[in-house]
């Protein structure tokens, strides 16, 4: 090695020297390149678009960092527009070790009295424990019992679990991708012969025990909630007439439309999980007539609908994945449900199947 080159890389390195040594004294400052920056990338892409609708859902979010005794280190909360200025990107102001990170995020309903979604430790909560997210439910009938009927605004949860903040020098980024807690559930009843269905003889109820979620987004209580309408509607859809289309009508028939009406009731919910069993009961309270229209299992109807597109998603992520569902059922002159004509959910036609063993 020559003298000269010797020499050069003697420079550098007493210059390296120089700037770890000026680095040390301004571990913090968020200027030049001596600073650590912890950043925290929220994204939404559990949904079956698969792409991130974050920017378009999310409103506000809070976000909890807990070190490795469970107590809380630091947190913030940041409203959409700051968070969309900054790439719906929040610097994490922590010491290095390793930390959980918790985040509940909101959407705003567009219904005035929507029910909101309270944390039970509050803004700062003392230990992970604390971070329950409860529904606004009011009290029912029965003790143990709650109902919700008015619309929900959304919901969603996001964690990292045991994540190194490292000490050295630069930029560290850790994304979230969120999952959405509330369901939107439409059921239509609908007369096989297109008659009109009147909406005052029929009731609607989805029964649960998922009304507080907890740090893990695991149900936390179990209270029985009643999801109840809140809103319901009657709607028509004018149809051809197939045989006037086809020239196969009667002479002197001008009829060209079939007018097909329904009943709509509208419903939302809490996160749905497999390992709790919702059931959605529909009743007929017409004079004389009343009955029990249908009583399903949503869990397993709803898995039903997956297709082989989605075949390879697992259960509870479909669930997650799928935040809108419209079922209608097919009623007969009687208002009963016509089970030879199935039942649709998301377009998609579930034919009720019996097994008969024996004579």
């Amino acid at each position: 090695m020559t003298l000269t080159n010797y020499l050069r890389r003697a420079l550098l390195s007493l210059a390296a020297l120089t700037a770890m040594a000026a680095c040390d004294s301004a571990i913090y400052d968020e200027e030049g390149d001596c600073s650590v920056k912890y950043r925290v990338k929220l994204t939404y892409t559990k949904n079956l678009k698969w792409a991130d609708a974050f920017p378009a859902e999310v409103t506000h979010v809070a976000l909890y960092a807990f070190d490795t005794d469970g107590s809380l280190a630091w947190s913030t909360t940041r409203t959409a527009e700051e968070l969309h200025a900054a790439d719906n990107c929040i610097n994490v102001e922590v010491e290095p070790g390793r930390y959980d990170l918790i985040v509940w995020a909101g959407g705003t309903s567009t219904e005035p009295d929507a029910l909101r979604w309270a944390l039970a430790g509050g803004d700062n909560p003392a230990v992970k424990a604390d971070l329950l997210c409860r529904l606004a439910v009011t009290p029912g009938d029965r003790a143990g019992s709650v109902v919700s009927d008015k619309d929900i605004h959304r919901l969603y949860h996001g964690s990292l679990t045991n994540i190194e903040m490292p000490e050295g020098y630069g930029t560290y980024d850790y994304t979230i991708d969120l999952t959405k807690d509330t369901n939107f559930v439409r059921v239509i009843l609908q007369h096989a012969d297109g008659d009109p269905v009147n909406p005052e003889w029929f009731t609607f109820s989805i029964t649960d025990t998922n009304t507080a979620l907890d740090h893990n987004n695991d149900p936390a209580s179990t209270d029985i909630v009643t999801y109840r309408p809140w809103a319901i509607v009657t709607a028509a859809t004018e149809t051809p007439d197939p045989d006037k289309i086809a020239g196969r009508a009667a002479p002197g028939h001008s009829r060209a439309i079939t007018n097909i009406s329904s009943v709509i009731a509208e419903m939302t919910t809490s996160r749905l999980l497999t390992s709790c069993r919702p059931t959605l009961e529909v009743n007929c309270t017409q004079p004389g007539n009343e009955h029990l229209v249908a009583r399903l299992d949503l869990i397993s109807y709803f898995l039903m609908i997956k297709g082989s597109a989605n075949r390879h998603v697992e259960n509870q992520d479909f669930l997650d994945r799928q935040d809108d569902y419209s079922m209608m059922l097919i009623l007969d002159d009687n208002n009963r449900w016509n089970l030879n004509l199935g039942l649709y959910i998301n377009s998609w036609r579930i034919v009720r199947q019996e097994t008969i063993i024996g004579k």
